[in-house]
């Protein structure tokens, strides 16, 4: 099912106001310079420490007993029925940011809420060879931690994280564990090698992500995984291994081109909301069209039984 949804077939007037102020800042790193790809090396070897602002200001507890720093964002209220298991995106080399946290306590909040948050390793330090094993652990460990039931748990992630999203069904479906209910993904990133030329057409409007630089940092990730592998790129899995995915994205993001060649084949358990004019991952933006994605994704996870 692909869903165009706009408010009222206009763009908001903070919605275009934001995009202007992200294109007047110097987002966009080429980590093929040395001086990017020396400072990613250093940051990828640190490990992680949440920001100070962000255990200030959000509900967002470590959780022990789990490989690597992995977090539990709890609605404001702390009651919660249902579990988010969430991978944030950046490219597979960042952290997740400010806004990543902003996103997910709104939707705890929404949604009564649990969201688990593994920080999973980074490249250029580390590749898929790293990150497969260490996020298939991830989440056995915190299913048997927490008694999580599949049928009551919802998968969710942006942009490298959506795509990594699919890359642990494919892993789950290996080694035949039970898959969670549902995915939601946002601006996935299906194929890291960017090589489709649809993107040249969306470059202009994007203001966050570059073809050439983005194609580079997902070749480093790849480890010794060829691109076109579906477990890298899973464009090209068999999505009807998987549970009901559901993938928002904006017509102003380069990934979309691939969202919208994903659309063309038949997969009858994807489910497509399309935003015209708006960015990557949007929806983690203050703007009323990521209130609106935001209203779905309640809708969306309202369907499935507490935990």
């Amino acid at each position: 099912m692909i869903s165009i949804v706009s408010l009222n077939n206009k763009r908001s007037w903070q919605s275009v106001l934001f995009e202007k102020i992200i294109h007047s800042l110097p987002l966009v790193k080429d980590e093929r310079k040395k001086n990017n790809f020396d400072k990613a090396m250093i940051d990828s070897e640190t490990p992680y420490q949440l920001p100070k602002n962000v255990k200030k200001q959000f509900n967002i507890h470590n959780i022990n007993g789990l490989d690597g720093p992995t977090f539990e964002l709890l609605p404001r209220n702390e009651k919660f029925s249902k579990t988010i298991y969430y991978l944030h995106g950046g490219a597979y080399w960042w952290q997740p940011f400010f806004l990543h946290f902003r996103m997910l306590q709104n939707i705890a909040n929404q949604n009564q809420a649990r969201i688990i948050i593994p920080i999973y390793p980074k490249s250029p330090r580390y590749t898929a060879d790293d990150v497969f094993p260490y996020i298939l652990n991830n989440y056995k460990t915190a299913v048997k931690k927490f008694h999580l039931m599949s049928s009551a748990l919802t998968l969710m992630g942006d942009s490298a994280g959506g795509g990594l999203c699919l890359s642990l069904l494919q892993l789950l479906e290996n080694e035949k564990i039970d898959k969670p209910s549902k995915v939601i993904l946002f601006s996935p990133w299906l194929d890291i090698s960017n090589s489709n030329p649809d993107m040249k057409s969306i470059q202009p409007k994007d203001p966050l992500l570059n073809i050439e630089a983005l194609a580079y940092q997902g070749d480093v990730y790849s480890g010794t995984f060829n691109t076109n592998s579906p477990l890298i790129s899973p464009i090209n899995a068999d999505f009807s291994k998987f549970p009901p995915v559901y993938i928002f994205s904006g017509s102003h993001d380069i990934l979309y081109a691939d969202v919208k060649r994903l659309s063309h084949k038949s997969n009858k358990n994807v489910n497509y909301y399309i935003f015209p004019k708006m960015d990557h991952v949007f929806i983690a933006f203050p703007i009323p069209e990521s209130e609106k994605a935001l209203e779905i994704v309640t809708r969306i996870i309202s369907e499935q039984s507490a935990v």
